[in-house]
């Protein structure tokens, strides 16, 4: 073996929970935070073939091997996926070409699958958010299975939760009589994101997640549940448009290149902004009040907070398109856009942090309108001014919180002493955070 390897065991299958142990090497072996990855769906899969079963784990390491120029040694694989696994290496390589990429698969059994039942079905990777749920009004004539994922942007740890945007979308299914499907996992758990963000971070555009893993991921752990329902074509939601010339880890690129057995990947909804979904798709959808968004990444007690990023951007969309965010699972009053412009004047690294958020704002600010013709709540003040307003793209995609080189530190300690150390590390990162806001607030109290 190559002095850099990973090491997938056979996969062990109980009823519908998948388990897939690894092995590595020891310079490998910090990058994962648990050596068994597993994902519970709610189908059996016992009489999954093996090459499919081992899918899923695969794609949670294959990033992590293309990063670190470690070889993957795996027992059975499908052989459409070893296949577009190869060409997916190359896209990624073209975007991140100081990453080794240097990885070989090494398969002892290469099958051709094919699915016994009807390929025509179709499925959604389903979240709530505008996106999935965009996708799924152009598509839903198909009756798509909707596939949900725990342990992807909501913690398994976060149970209460869970419960209720699981009853939250599992009465939408019904209302609209399409199937839903839930899969638990612990794929963020599995490898160790915050140290691969660490230490690789500034060859990336984004996070590890967003910009290299997630695409890959999420539509590869669907693989077990596809064959076993006889899906044929598996829809996963775009985040940008072709206007956004950034890598990220779910792009037409990527994902339509996936496939196995006889299930295809799409990219879907390429050609439209986030706000042209909103617009052009979703408009009287969310006026009818068929079904909440789910949007908010940034706490796990309500379907969203109404104040991070995320929903302040989304907010801002909907308010546009005269939509009242109430209506859609937001709680905002007619003070919401006077908070909202001083949170861009006084905050504007928390609004802009990345390529990301200021594409998507200034998509935005191109959609205003000369002439408001509509006043919901106290709008047209904040988007007279918003349409002017001079988005900074000057703040840096590689600035890290002051905690980062605290764990970097973290992770430097023997593993033997590591558990002693963490609220120590949290304390002094408190601290330098208090110190940097403080010096923030004097330089502009000179500065004015």
């Amino acid at each position: 073996m190559k002095s850099k390897y990973i090491q997938i065991e056979e996969p062990e299958v109980r009823k519908n929970l998948l388990l897939s142990n690894i092995s590595c090497s020891g310079n490998i072996d910090k990058y994962f935070g648990k050596k068994i990855f597993w994902a519970r769906y709610d189908v059996d899969i016992e009489s999954i073939d093996a090459s499919v079963l081992n899918i899923p784990v695969l794609s949670n390491v294959v990033t992590v091997a293309w990063a670190t120029g470690a070889d993957i040694y795996v027992g059975e694989l499908d052989k459409s996926y070893f296949e577009s696994l190869n060409m997916i290496k190359l896209v990624f390589k073209k975007w991140y070409p100081k990453l080794p990429f240097s990885t070989k698969i090494y398969v002892k059994k290469v099958k051709k699958v094919q699915n016994e039942f009807s390929h025509r079905r179709w499925a959604l990777l389903f979240s709530g958010g505008v996106d999935s749920l965009t996708s799924y009004i152009r598509h839903r004539k198909k009756k798509p299975n909707l596939i949900m994922i725990w342990g992807a942007d909501i913690p398994i740890s976060e149970e209460n939760f869970w419960r209720n945007v699981k009853n939250e979308y599992e009465a939408f299914a019904r209302r609209d009589g399409v199937e839903i499907n839930f899969v638990k996992t612990n794929l963020r758990k599995f490898i160790n994101e915050r140290l691969l963000g660490l230490e690789f971070g500034r060859f990336l555009i984004d996070s590890w997640w967003g910009g290299f893993q997630h695409g890959i991921s999420l539509s590869s752990i669907c693989a077990p549940l596809t064959v076993a329902k006889g899906i044929g074509t598996l829809l996963i939601a775009s985040s940008h448009s072709p206007q956004y010339k950034y890598p990220w880890g779910s792009h037409w690129l990527i994902d339509n290149k996936l496939c196995w057995s006889n299930t295809r990947v799409i990219h879907d909804s390429y050609k439209l902004t986030r706000h042209e979904k909103i617009r052009d798709i979703l408009k009287s959808y969310l006026k009818e009040g068929r079904v909440r968004l789910r949007v908010c990444y940034s706490q796990f007690q309500k379907l969203n907070c109404s104040r991070c990023e995320k929903c302040c951007r989304t907010i801002t969309s909907l308010v546009l398109e005269n939509i009242d965010p109430n209506k859609c699972g937001f709680s905002v009053n007619r003070k919401f856009f006077e908070f909202l412009k001083g949170q861009l004047i006084e905050n504007p690294h928390r609004f802009f942090h990345s390529p990301n958020e200021v594409f998507m704002w200034k998509d935005i600010q191109k959609h205003i309108p000369m002439v408001l013709n509509h006043n919901l709540l106290n709008c047209k003040e904040f988007f007279n001014w918003f349409k002017k307003f001079n988005i900074p793209e000057n703040i840096s995609h590689r600035r890290v919180g002051a905690t980062w080189p605290l764990f970097f530190l973290y992770y430097k300690f023997p593993e033997n002493i590591r558990w002693k150390t963490p609220k120590l590390l949290k304390s002094i990162a408190k601290f330098i955070s208090r110190q940097k806001l403080l010096h923030r607030k004097t330089k502009k109290a000179k500065s004015g």
